[in-house]
């Protein structure tokens, strides 16, 4: 009697790991194409390759301009203002007064390149982990941008005031006076500087 050869084990069919970031709510995910991601607002295509992680995700969803909360960033707030007061028998007081307050996302990445400029700080320090915190604290709408793009903030901020300045002198009739100084930066780079002295037409000492 011919016995019946032994039926092959079962496989299991691997078991998909969940996804626990609450950023994959927001986007499709096809399982002939699991490295990338449908936003379910705008449509746009998001590489998700393990290796990244969900930053690529999240930096989509805060930028998405069909994003519901993203629409409200220019609701207007409410804030009080303190401002001083005169009464009539000549004493002061100290009153808050309402006013609209706006977020703007522009004007403070231009305040955060200034800032990097007046200090002396690397670019890297927008990327370091307490000051992305710290920004947060302040203000949830503010995306902090990465060390390439506040280069290129601070890069356009002086082509900004370069072309300013050109202006201004064109239009300046006192003279110039032109020096030249060396100088270490925080990075022990030395550089070779050409400061511009000039009076204005108010009788005022200027240094650029």
């Amino acid at each position: 009697m011919n016995e019946k050869p032994p039926l092959p084990p079962k496989v299991s069919a691997p078991r998909q790991r969940q996804k626990k970031s609450i950023y994959w709510n927001h986007y499709y995910v096809d399982e002939d194409t699991p490295n990338v991601a449908k936003c379910k607002y705008c449509g746009a295509v998001i590489g998700c390759e393990s290796k990244k992680g969900t930053s690529p995700l999240k930096n989509h969803i805060e930028r998405c301009k069909k994003y519901q909360p993203n629409l409200d960033k220019k609701q207007k707030l409410i804030e009080f203002e303190p401002k001083i007061i005169k009464k009539e028998d000549g004493t002061t007081e100290c009153v808050n007064v309402p006013m609209c307050w706006e977020f703007d996302q522009e004007l403070a990445r231009r305040a955060l390149a200034k800032m990097v400029i007046v200090d002396d700080l690397p670019f890297m320090f927008v990327e370091r982990e307490g000051f992305r915190s710290f920004c947060k604290s302040l203000n949830q709408r503010f995306v902090v941008p990465s060390r390439t793009t506040i280069t290129r903030d601070c890069y356009n901020l002086f082509i900004e005031e370069r072309k300013k300045l050109k202006n201004y002198f064109k239009q300046l009739s006192s003279r110039v006076c032109l020096t030249t100084d060396t100088w270490t930066s925080g990075q022990n780079l030395s550089y070779m500087c050409l400061t511009a002295h000039f009076i204005d037409d108010d009788w005022k000492l200027h240094k650029k």
